[in-house]
């Protein structure tokens, strides 16, 4: 074998690698998540990010994907960290919500999300945010 030919086997392994361990680079697309007071679209953004009772996830088009029940709507504490986990494992980049408060600011940054504030309907707000892009 000649040096071209390992260079060009070489070249392609790591390019197959590349390709195989980091889809999400070639493929990262925005997902925002809103908490709201129901599971419909069009729900209100709910006051409390942390205690909100879903979380409604869009595409970045602006397309319902679907609702995702609080499971630390409930908690004593630690909401913030929960909230943000859950966020991040569904690989939310930004969400939309009335109110963050400080810990909840720290959460999500800790995981890469980025938060916006607004109001009224869920889908209303990630039209608005999406046109402003």
């Amino acid at each position: 074998m000649n040096m071209q030919s390992i260079q060009t086997i070489l070249l392609s392994i790591v390019v197959v690698l590349f390709v195989a361990i980091s889809p999400g680079v070639t493929a990262q697309t925005m997902k925002i998540a809103v908490p709201a007071t129901g599971a419909e679209k069009n729900s209100l953004i709910s006051e409390e990010t942390g205690r909100a009772p879903y979380y409604l996830l869009f595409d970045e088009k602006g397309h319902f994907i679907e609702a995702m029940k609080n499971p630390a709507k409930d908690q004593a504490d630690g909401i913030s960290r929960t909230v943000a986990s859950l966020l991040s494992a569904n690989n939310v980049t930004i969400i939309i919500a009335q109110a963050i408060g400080d810990k909840m600011k720290q959460a999500l940054t800790a995981h890469n999300i980025k938060f916006v504030n607004n109001g009224g309907a869920a889908d209303d707000s990630v039209k608005t945010f999406l046109q402003g892009q």
